[in-house]
């Protein structure tokens, strides 16, 4: 009875551990260049950070010359911020030695950036539109 139990309670500690798993397969929202807005720069920049271990979710838009990403990481790697975000920022510059590239792990940034993304997709934006959401994306990057 007692070897029932303690596999019982064993079977019980690896559980968690299973749903861990999926986490890791988040894709990121294609944008496309038939858009208002041409978004080939923010996919490939979000591919690349995407690839990073730590990431678990990007968004990312291009705006002129402007690429913002923002990333979501896994609980433990929340203690190397700094690092990822520069790992992140050397990665895309390296791509993309031309454009001003900025990133965040700031969760507001990442849910300004994610409606961006959803209303370029669903052409629900105009230009002049976008360029006061840069405004408000830049002002929670910097404060």
């Amino acid at each position: 009875m007692s070897r029932v139990i303690v596999l019982f309670l064993i079977s019980l500690l690896f559980l968690p551990g299973c749903n861990m798993a999926g986490q890791g397969e988040v894709k990121p929202l294609y944008i496309g260049a038939n858009k208002v807005i041409d978004q080939t720069k923010a996919d490939e920049a979000k591919q690349i950070v995407l690839s990073m271990d730590e990431v678990i979710a990007v968004r990312g838009a291009t705006f002129k010359e402007d690429i913002y990403i923002a990333v979501s990481v896994k609980q433990f790697d929340r203690f190397f911020l700094d690092r990822i975000r520069k790992e992140a920022h050397d990665k895309v510059k390296k791509r993309f030695p031309d454009a001003k590239v900025h990133v965040s792990t700031d969760k507001k940034v990442f849910l300004e950036l994610e409606k961006l993304e959803q209303q370029i997709n669903n052409n629900k934006v105009e230009v002049a539109d976008v360029e006061k959401q840069w405004i408000k994306i830049e002002d929670f990057m910097k404060g």
